[in-house]
């Protein structure tokens, strides 16, 4: 299975070199950026090289090409109707939806999407950041590959 994760209204510019090094080593086939076309990619590690990108400047539209192509679009998002991330099992490819770090997925890009998950929470905060978030639903996506990285000595290998 494919993932994407989809960017909209990100606008701490640390959050972009964090989310892209996550993206790259989390297997996502491409970095969907909606909105602004220009982003500080400060923290990525070099991942960006090896990243694929893609640009709308409408969120509606880059959702409505992936839905074409066949993607389950996953708003990630805390909600009465989404679903618990920790009890639900991925089947299809996905392109996954992050919003803006205050005020989340719009209801009406929310309403575009097949569905929503979130990601339970224990302590205080009434959210994660946004990158947190989008490595705990990409290694959840992964949960059951088997085609990781081998592992020597203490690193990943890049072979």
């Amino acid at each position: 299975m494919r993932s994407i994760l989809m960017l909209f209204n990100i606008q701490k510019s640390g959050n972009f070199g964090m989310l892209i090094r996550t993206a790259n080593a989390l297997g996502v086939a491409e970095i969907c950026i909606a909105g602004r076309r220009e982003f500080a990619t400060h923290g990525n590690h070099q991942t960006r090289l090896a990243t694929k990108f893609r640009h709308f400047y409408r969120p509606i539209d880059a959702l409505n090409y992936y839905r074409e192509a066949g993607f389950d679009l996953v708003a990630v998002e805390i909600g009465e109707n989404a679903l618990n991330l920790n009890a639900h099992e991925f089947s299809r490819d996905s392109v996954f939806l992050m919003g803006n770090e205050t005020t989340g997925v719009n209801s009406e890009l929310l309403q575009m999407c097949d569905y929503a998950v979130y990601i339970p929470q224990f302590g205080a905060g009434a959210s994660l950041n946004v990158n947190v978030a989008a490595g705990i639903v990409l290694n959840a996506f992964n949960a059951r590959r088997k085609d990781h990285n081998a592992i020597t000595g203490a690193k990943f290998s890049l072979d």
